[in-house]
């Protein structure tokens, strides 16, 4: 028993640690590499759009926080697009409990309404994904990797919300520890001497839930999901409307 235990330790941990490291990298990769150092030889905002940088402040912040642009397109789709992300967002701060010491009154006040809000995300992943096969148009331009990433998240909800219940639900001052000890920097070298720090082998539903988060990291870099990211560094939303009063100098010109 206590060689298993070890290998869930160290394979856990291990893969922890390869989650967020792929993850990292992959991510400013692809931010610095292919998104920042690409230049933009034309000034092409998506008219109309602010001729100040305020105003672009503002109309991101509105495409960000309330899908603004999304909006304009079926309603369905802008509903369950923004419950899906709104949720998620509360279900990350409710997950900074487990991050942080002393856990802030906020993310305690969640945990009343956390089962409510998982079957809220569900219940838009399940539209999202029922969206795509049954919408014509919808289902001609989905890729196998759409459906791939879909089901991932929604396998973490359901396993997630399980966890909340017996007999699946480990201990969770276990859980805490774990995640504590793996935060803190002289662990990973002590996965060299063969010390992993002890995860809550009590529940193999929770080192499922773990392994599935890992996938859900290694495969961010490389997915669609870099939209988050690459929203930002989109030259239609964040250029500025006024090529007629500022000269804009294409950046290969330079030098």
């Amino acid at each position: 028993m206590g060689g298993i235990k070890f290998i869930v330790d160290m394979g856990l941990s291990s893969l922890v640690y390869a989650a967020v490291f792929i993850f990292a990298a992959g991510v400013f990769y692809k931010v610095y590499f292919e998104y920042y150092k690409t230049p933009q030889p034309l000034k092409i905002p998506q008219t109309p759009q602010p001729t100040d940088s305020f105003g672009v402040f503002l109309r991101m912040a509105g495409d960000v926080l309330f899908f603004r642009s999304l909006a304009k397109g079926t309603k369905l789709l802008f509903a369950a697009g923004w419950l899906f992300h709104f949720t998620f967002l509360l279900l990350l701060i409710r997950h900074l409990r487990y991050f942080i010491y002393p856990v802030p009154g906020v993310v305690v006040a969640l945990g009343s309404i956390a089962f409510f809000i998982g079957i809220v995300m569900l219940l838009a992943m399940l539209v999202l994904v029922v969206r795509r096969f049954l919408d014509e148009r919808t289902r001609y331009v989905t890729l196998p990797a759409d459906y791939f990433v879909l089901f991932l998240i929604i396998a973490i909800v359901v396993t997630g919300i399980m966890l909340r219940h017996e007999p699946f639900r480990p201990d969770i001052m276990t859980v805490k520890a774990f995640i504590m000890e793996l935060m803190k920097p002289q662990t990973p070298f002590k996965l060299l001497t063969m010390e992993p720090p002890h995860a809550p082998t009590d529940c193999l539903l929770f080192a499922v839930h773990v392994g599935l988060v890992c996938l859900l990291l290694i495969y961010f870099p490389f997915s669609k999901l870099m939209h988050s990211v690459g929203y930002f560094f989109s030259p239609t939303r964040n250029m500025v409307n006024n090529p007629r009063t500022v000269r804009y100098i294409n950046p290969w010109d330079k030098g």
